[in-house]
């Protein structure tokens, strides 16, 4: 009986640590670099003063970085390794979970042609980096093409984990409103 209830314990503790996966809104917004709920708020990050430096952290160069509040924000690389900054951690790109219904990895991230902001709503406040997917994200109808990284913030239970997505802005929004 004791084991059942430390089972019951353990099962509890494992659902609390894990950090909130941003909302679909919230996902939708954050790739359209705006708002595109009611209930989510878009903020840009400032990024009129960007930082870099050789040998950040764990042999990364830190290639862009902004600071927010007293937290840095930003990309790092080491050698073919490329990672997000966020605080005093680094996320692998590479092994960024890509959320539920967005399985296309992002390409390539330009920091410096990234938007930078936090998206808010009930399921928390995570950082947000969006940009075009890949060359095709340049021109044409395919600048509705785009891919973002999140980050949750704040005080939250548990590690970080950066997740990723990739949509078209005309699909998911249609999409979105058939939902509402």
């Amino acid at each position: 009986m004791k084991h059942f209830f430390f089972m019951i314990f353990l099962s509890a503790l494992v659902v609390e640590v894990q950090a909130k996966t941003p909302s679909r809104a919230a996902i939708v917004s954050c790739l359209s670099a705006q708002s595109t709920s009611k209930s989510v708020k878009w903020v840009p990050l400032p990024t009129e003063k960007i930082y870099s430096e050789d040998d950040y952290l764990e042999g990364f160069n830190a290639i862009y970085y902004i600071k927010s509040g007293n937290k840095p924000i930003g990309y790092a690389e080491r050698g073919h390794v490329k990672a997000v900054i966020y605080g005093n951690q680094l996320f692998p790109i590479a092994q960024a979970h890509a959320l539920a219904g967005f399985h296309t990895r992002p390409t390539e991230l330009d920091p410096f042609s990234a938007d930078w902001a936090t998206v808010a709503d009930q399921s928390g406040t995570h950082v947000c980096i969006s940009f075009p997917y890949g060359d095709l994200g340049q021109s044409g109808s395919f600048q509705k093409n785009r891919s973002a990284y999140l980050i949750a913030i704040g005080k939250i239970n548990g590690p970080r984990i950066l997740y990723s997505a990739t949509g078209n802005l005309d699909a998911l929004q249609m999409n979105q409103g058939e939902q509402k």
